[in-house]
């Protein structure tokens, strides 16, 4: 008997020999579960039994079966996914890493047949999308040692709300698209970084329950922010150039969605950057049906001829979000939101809720460096020029073996053919000593991403541990039956 009967049976056995006589069986049923999951009842990566099937058994509502599950995956215990069921998440999934996964976390265990663990210190980490520098430690060094004589006591003794300071958010404009840096201040918001703004946004701007619309394939973080916040998602159909209009049109007219979360320039992972004509189209259909846009432009710095962000068509429709972590560093958690007055003061609200204020340090820091707009302007140079240096190295190395190789400033994305397994992929490549991701991470739904994988190709220190890491990467799809440790 395969495992798709055997777990199910186990847990619904459990659940009949421990029904709540009293109380609430929600909560009662919610323990039940994570105390199945936690003892080994309940195995990573087994489904659990179907929501009719399981509420039958415990003799409560659909709906407070549901509500179960609902929980446990904001919790990050579970994972739902579309046409498939519900599943145990696989161990290194529960935890910090739940969004994208920790390269030394998956490599705690020695490596089958090879009587040795992997050198842990060697591991090369092209799956978080970082943007390797060798000036941004030193920026922030000297931000850091400005600000502690520059700063003044009421700056850095003194309780702000979440609504931040005037001059603050002026002076930090200048780290805004051209198109952006002239708007007012009462349409600012400072906040902890992108990530945080995607999450304080949908917190005040919906009710559990509301359906956001996503691309199908979309940084991880939105997911787990939708999920942690009880909501539902849709994914609206795309094309090379991004939201196909017809798509998003006809879920807008079911009324079934209130916010659209999209990434138009240099999309992760698909690196798809959507042109004014289409953006347009979006926008406008947007208007119509009174959908707000939730605009991540983390990457948008790096485009510098990429067409005029939504917020600038669209600034009654649109919330415009970014940061410093990928320009600068992810220590320096600083972003910014840019909307409407009255979202801003909403999203405000929700900062004050979270955090109180955000570091007065770190936004000291922060117009610290803004200050220094000759040299940001010359590191951002650098940067292009190492991107064009590594998407040449990438496509030379990996292009014989892909069906499709895309590269944007900070990755590539590619897909390979189908008797390719990608899962078994990533394994051997992490046994060659290279992390990568995935596309499945990314899917928002059964179908998208299922042959492709994302390289960080900006992630490593130098071109030099790029291309060894590719190499490695090479032999691996070269030999598919050999394994990997046997050739390095």
């Amino acid at each position: 008997m395969n495992n798709y009967y055997i777990v199910p049976m186990t847990i619904l056995t459990l659940i009949a020999e421990n029904k709540s006589d009293q109380g609430q069986k929600y909560a009662h049923l919610e323990q039940l579960f994570k105390g199945a999951i936690r003892d080994g009842i309940l195995k990573p990566g087994e489904k659990l039994p179907p929501l009719r099937t399981a509420a039958w058994e415990a003799k409560c509502s659909l709906g407070t079966m549901s509500r179960v599950y609902s929980s446990l995956e904001r919790k990050g215990l579970v994972n739902a996914r579309v046409g498939q069921g519900t599943f145990v998440q696989e161990a290194t999934n529960i935890g910090a890493d739940v969004i994208l996964p920790n390269p030394l976390q998956s490599q705690k265990a020695p490596l089958v047949n090879t009587g040795q663990a992997t050198d842990l210190g060697q591991m090369i980490d092209l799956g978080m999308n970082a943007i390797a520098n060798d000036w941004g430690e030193e920026i922030i060094r000297w931000a850091l040692q400005r600000t502690s004589t520059k700063a003044s006591s009421f700056n850095l003794m003194t309780y702000r709300d979440g609504f931040g300071d005037t001059q603050q958010k002026l002076a930090l404009r200048a780290f805004l698209p051209p198109l952006l840096q002239e708007i007012g201040e009462d349409r600012i918001l400072i906040n902890h970084g992108a990530q945080n703004g995607v999450y304080t946004a949908l917190g005040r701007l919906t009710t559990p329950g509301d359906t956001i619309c996503l691309e199908p394939l979309s940084y991880p973080g939105v997911r787990a922010a939708i999920s942690q916040l009880g909501l539902s998602n849709i994914t609206v159909e795309t094309d090379e150039f991004g939201i196909c209009p017809i798509s998003f049109e006809q879920h807008c007219k079911k009324g079934r969605i209130r916010i659209l979360v999209t990434t138009a320039t240099g999309h992760n992972p698909t690196c798809i950057t959507t042109p004014l004509s289409r953006r347009k189209e979006i926008g406008l259909i947007a208007q119509k049906y009174d959908v707000l846009i939730i605009e991540d432009d983390i990457y948008g710095f790096l485009y510098p001829d990429a067409p005029p962000p939504y917020a600038h068509l669209f600034p009654e429709q649109t919330i415009y979000l970014s940061g410093l972590a990928k320009r600068i560093s992810p220590s320096l958690r600083i972003g910014f939101a840019i909307a409407p007055p009255h979202i801003t003061m909403l999203m405000a609200q929700g900062i004050t809720a979270q955090t109180w204020m955000v570091s007065p340090i770190l936004i000291n820091a922060a117009i610290e460096i803004a200050g220094r707009q000759d040299d940001l302007i010359s590191f951002l140079e650098e940067i292009r020029k190492e991107a064009k240096q590594r998407h040449d190295l990438t496509i030379r190395t990996l292009s014989p073996y892909a069906t499709s190789l895309k590269i944007c400033q900070s990755h590539a994305w590619i897909e390979f053919s189908q008797d390719i397994s990608i899962p078994q992929l990533v394994r051997r490549a992490a046994e060659a000593g290279v992390h990568i991701l995935d596309g499945n991470r990314f899917a928002n739904n059964a179908t998208a991403g299922k042959h492709n994988v994302r390289l960080s190709i900006m992630a490593p220190e130098t071109a030099q541990k790029l291309e060894k890491a590719l190499i490695k990467l090479k032999t691996v799809l070269s030999n598919p039956n050999e394994t990997s440790c046997d050739f390095f």
